[in-house]
């Protein structure tokens, strides 16, 4: 019997593909209505397929997927979960304020991260995610800031990686990887610094015209 760990793994492997797929409609010439009919159906049977069992090994593709990326973070899935309903069922969108300020801290958390994980400097602030109380209140702190000034979706997000840290919902047991993974911290990087060099290219365009 699969493990409930693998399963919510494979599970949230394919809505996040799925996702993926319904979102590359954006750069295409003509804009694909994905509230029609067919277009739901044909989106519910590539999320089938992802967790049909495949082959002679019964692995379903999303598992092999898995084997390549990785386990997605809670906040990646939580997000392609509402980029579904968005799309699909009409949800408000998360607003370009909640966005740019959501990004901006994963960006600064993958900075933190990565490079002392991988070595750099004497801190590994991997080390954190094993249940540092110093973590959890930096964490806390983070959450209350952000409601203070109006942002709810960086709470929520982290809301819902404690509760599933807590329950051992991925097979990893450090906090760092419910709140992130190396796919939304290099979107949430390309998307800072590419608001940070169009910013600098419009005022040199301001500056010299």
């Amino acid at each position: 019997m699969i493990a409930l760990t693998d399963a919510f793994a494979v599970f949230g492997m394919a809505m996040a593909l799925c996702a993926g797929a319904l979102s590359l409609q954006r750069f295409g010439r003509h804009k694909i209505y994905v509230r029609l009919p067919w277009v739901k159906g044909l989106l519910l049977a590539l999320f089938v397929a992802l967790l049909v069992p495949m082959g002679s090994t019964s692995i379903p593709l999303a598992a092999f997927f898995r084997g390549f990326v990785g386990d997605l973070s809670i906040s990646l899935l939580a997000l392609s979960f509402w980029s579904l309903c968005h799309r699909l069922l009409g949800v408000l969108p998360i607003s370009k304020r909640e966005l740019t300020a959501l990004l901006a801290v994963v960006a600064a958390a993958a900075l933190l991260l990565y490079p002392t994980a991988l070595g750099f400097g004497d801190w590994d602030a991997y080390r954190l995610g094993w249940g540092s109380w110093w973590f959890l209140l930096a964490l806390l702190l983070l959450c209350g800031c952000s409601a203070w000034i109006g942002l709810r979706v960086l709470p929520a997000l982290v809301a819902l990686a404690l509760l599933a840290w807590s329950v051992g919902l991925m097979a990893s047991g450090n906090l760092w990887d419910y709140l992130l993974d190396p796919w939304l911290s290099a979107f949430a990087l390309g998307f800072v610094i590419n608001k940070v060099f169009i910013k600098y290219w419009q005022n040199g365009r301001r500056r010299f015209s």
